[in-house]
């Protein structure tokens, strides 16, 4: 039967869910570099938020310098174990939102096809798709194409070193629109609103970017029924995890073709004599999650596609293939639980990748990219950090501070304590007149509403936020800088004082001569009221949201081999295809994951099937 699934979870309670905090941190030899005396009170709040990860983050060594384990291909399993077999032109495995599109546009193509997956109902995660030259976009009045994004992709390409494969994102901006604007007709169909996010307003015109970021929201209670019950949630969440709409709506349209095989596993796949890949065996889950013992052969004569998630999860695959991140205690040590759906600090044990390999599939050429993040403190606009005063824990400034949330994130990897103190006046609240935060939209052009509306804050909220922050142990407040600084663990407040008075000189002059930070986000850490805050990250695994790539994949999505010749009959869609990103993951494209490798790419490879004789 057809079912819902969205928690109604606040990011805030993302965090807390999954944090190890600083004080679990603690213990790392990089503290040993930092002053640890200098602090006159330590507080709780000027740490990270508080664990309640496993006390002892189970994250298992890896392979000690020897082949890593998941290079070992499992043996068969015995026929007698296989109690069913499934055949379809394509068989779909994953029930993300790049596997349900898949699935969505199939049954909407007429192509038969089953899909399976190890979880027992759909995931998802966030909710910005962005769309070139979209319906919606018109809607708002805004003109943006194509030609506009010529030279974004250059910085894009620029910040992957240039190791990402241009044809993949050439074809993601050619056939953009066509698949975002199916998905915005579908989704208002089945009575979504259609909303868009603020784009990024950078200082510097580097990362400047019109909203293009689509959401998908219900605006009124009643749709629920309207809608036969499909959808869970209400404007209050929508925007932020708009794929939850995405995919309840994506998997009522495929059940009413084909019912998904929910806690199937997929255990690896199979290869016929003339080395194309023709089936893929799974097992069958006990509501536990465990292994029953019974396995199910599904065939795909046209192709099987994999779109089953990150490797994250897997530790071993992490210190393999994203040893910095590994070796900066960025996992959690989670249990794998194939229903997850926002996570920090670890996902999906990289299933598909691992069936890859044991077939002869390539891994990626690029570096692996992991989705990281620092959202957190009192940043103001939508991707930006925080991007007033950034202190290590030497008192020293080390960037130059008015950049994106996911480059601040990795300068803070490289600090002596891979920490960040902000320090700041309770004027710096009055500084703009809207405090934008992750989710943010623009309102809507029919109705002039925002949705939702708590992504916003107007500059008294904001305020009243650093206040209520204060109160619940988060923030550190005082009367002067220095009162703020004795109370943030592990800092040199002298030397933290002498450079915030340079850059008070900085901000006097509209000049700074350290990072070359532009005048208009240089403001004085000085308050009139007499009222400071300050705030204490430590780099843990609330930055981390996943990891992307995997299988060396072509634009067709076709995974292959070491000498780039696809493997017959093999496809995989979604975050795990490789070669897209490279070294970072940034937010300076909002919402190309779910647009291109989710929702792109699914749609044109249904196509593909469509076309075959």
């Amino acid at each position: 039967m057809y079912k819902s699934t969205l928690d109604r979870l606040s990011r805030r309670g993302f965090l807390k869910g999954s944090a190890l905090g600083a004080a679990a941190l603690a213990t790392g030899a990089g503290l040993a570099s930092c002053a640890s005396g200098t602090a006159a009170h330590t507080s709780a709040a000027a740490s990270s938020a508080e664990s309640s990860a496993p006390a002892e983050a189970a994250v298992p060594a890896a392979s000690a310098g020897g082949t890593p384990s998941f290079f070992t291909t499992p043996d068969p399993v015995d026929e007698s174990a296989i109690t069913e077999t499934i055949e379809r032109e394509v068989i779909v495995i994953g029930s993300g939102v790049s596997g349900l599109c898949m699935g969505t546009r199939l049954a909407e193509l007429g192509v038969p096809f089953k899909l399976f997956t190890a979880g027992s109902m759909h995931v998802q995660r966030g909710g910005s798709f962005h769309g070139i030259d979209t319906t919606t976009q018109a809607d708002y009045g805004i003109e943006y194409d194509v030609k506009d994004i010529g030279k974004r992709m250059k910085m894009e390409l620029a910040c992957g070193s240039y190791f990402i494969d241009q044809a993949k994102w050439s074809k993601w901006w050619q056939n953009n629109s066509e698949a975002m604007n199916w998905l915005i007709d579908k989704a208002q169909s089945h009575g979504l609103k259609v909303v868009l996010e603020q784009g990024y307003n950078d200082e510097d015109n580097l990362w400047e970017f019109v909203p293009a970021s689509h959401n998908f929201v219900m605006t009124d209670e009643s749709q629920l029924q309207e809608n036969g019950g499909i959808f869970s949630t209400t404007t209050d969440f929508g925007a932020f995890m708009g794929a939850t709409l995405v995919n309840d709506m994506y998997q009522h349209e495929i059940e009413q073709v084909e019912p998904i095989d929910w806690r199937t596993k997929a255990e690896y796949l199979e290869k016929g004599e003339d080395g194309s890949v023709h089936s893929v065996i799974a097992q069958k889950l006990d509501e536990e999650g465990n292994g029953t013992g019974e396995y199910v052969r599904y065939t795909g004569t046209k192709g099987i596609v994999m779109a089953t998630g990150d490797f994250s999860g897997d530790p071993e695959m992490m210190e393999h293939y994203c040893k910095w991140v590994y070796d900066n205690g960025m996992l959690a040590g989670w249990d794998i639980n194939y229903d997850t759906t926002f996570q920090f600090g670890g996902l999906m044990p990289g299933d598909g990748q691992k069936m890859g390999l044991w077939v002869g599939a390539a891994w990626q050429k690029a570096p692996n990219a992991c989705l990281i993040d620092l959202l957190d403190g009192p940043y103001h606009k939508e991707i930006g950090n925080v991007d007033t005063l950034n202190l290590n824990c030497r008192g020293e400034r080390f960037m130059n501070e008015d950049v994106v949330c996911s480059y601040s994130a990795v300068n803070i990897f490289n600090q002596p304590d891979k920490s960040v103190y902000y320090v700041w006046p309770e004027e710096y609240g009055d500084k703009y007149e809207e405090w934008n935060q992750f989710g943010a939209t623009i309102p809507s052009p029919d109705d002039g509403v925002q949705y939702p509306a708590y992504c916003t804050f107007t500059s008294e909220q904001i305020k009243q936020t650093w206040k209520d922050n204060v109160e619940s142990g988060i923030y550190v407040t005082g009367g002067s800088v220095q009162e703020v600084l004795e109370q943030l663990e592990g800092i040199d407040v002298e030397a933290a004082l002498e450079t915030v008075e340079r850059y008070n000189g900085y901000c006097d002059d509209g000049y700074d001569p350290e990072y070359l930070k532009a005048a208009s986000v240089l403001d004085k850490i000085e308050s009139p009221s007499g009222v400071y805050y300050g705030y204490k990250i430590t780099v843990n695994p609330d930055q981390l949201l996943g990891a992307t790539g995997g299988l060396r994949t072509n634009a067709n999505m076709q995974v292959c081999d070491e000498n780039d010749e696809p493997i017959e009959g093999l496809y995989n869609i979604g975050v795990m295809v490789g070669d897209t990103y490279a070294n970072t993951y940034n937010f300076c494209i909002c919402g190309h994951n779910l647009s291109m490798n989710c929702t792109t790419f699914p749609y044109l490879l249904a196509q593909d099937f469509a076309d075959m004789a």
